[in-house]
């Protein structure tokens, strides 16, 4: 047993480093740095509007601001946050801000995580739209509120990206929609977009979870060692193909 205990305790691990070790993280910061995308305003200071990291084969572009005013503010020595203005009571198709971008790899959008926070009088809401596939329109994702802490809104598990017909790529659209406010300012600190490698034929781990369970009967063993029965708790387990589900 303890042979048994010590083999699915070093699979976990191995599983869940090389998880962590294929992820790719394309991120925004805004630092006061020129670039050949840069945003300025008189009444503020300059800020370099693409990504700070890009992932290899990951194309970062420069974050599109529709319909709103910009204005880069600092927050830190050499780090801005950008202000923005003019936000609608509800959200309107000519008002976001938005990411397109483009990879060579076959991938998922793991996560979407917004730093942000409002002026007294900002919007009290933010809406995200995203879509996988270029040819679709977004669809939201989430409705958050903002508060005037800055704080960070997490979207998870936002799907695979489509391949563009006729060339090599993918791509996704992602927009971001402050509302419900007066005239005060949505201020964006960060913006980071994680991403794995998308396996081909993928299903919900849940699902996938409990179909081997009904083939496979007591097949499946937790971390220690110890033979799982009945409804499987959340957790990483073992089973008879030596393949670790994690939910």
């Amino acid at each position: 047993m303890q042979r048994h205990s010590l083999h699915a305790i070093l699979l976990a691990t191995t599983f869940l480093f090389t998880v962590a070790g294929t992820a790719q993280t394309l991120r925004y910061d805004w630092l006061n740095q020129p670039c050949i995308d840069n945003l300025n305003c008189s009444n503020g200071c300059s800020a370099c509007n693409l990504p700070g990291v890009v992932p290899a084969n990951f194309f970062g572009t420069g974050v599109q601001w529709v319909g709103v005013g910009v204005c880069p503010h600092p927050v830190t020595t050499a780090d801005n946050a950008v202000y923005t203005s003019g936000w609608p009571m509800e959200p309107q198709a000519s008002s976001y801000v938005g990411v397109s971008t483009s990879t060579l790899e076959n991938i998922r959008i793991d996560s979407l995580i917004i730093r942000h926070r409002r002026s007294p009088d900002g919007p009290q809401r933010m809406r995200v739209q995203f879509s996988g596939n270029v040819m679709q329109v977004p669809t939201v994702v989430g409705d958050v509120a903002v508060t005037e802490m800055y704080t960070e809104s997490v979207f998870t598990d936002l799907g695979c990206l489509d391949m563009v017909s006729g060339t090599d790529y993918r791509n996704f659209i992602l927009r971001m929609q402050a509302y419900q406010g007066g005239a005060g300012d949505w201020q964006v600190d960060a913006m980071r977009i994680v991403a794995t490698p998308c396996s081909v034929g993928q299903v919900g781990i849940a699902e996938n979870f409990m179909r081997d369970i009904e083939q496979q009967p007591n097949s499946y063993v937790d971390v220690l060692g110890r033979t799982i029965s009945g409804d499987p708790a959340p957790g990483v387990y073992i089973g008879g193909r030596k393949r670790v589900q994690v939910f």
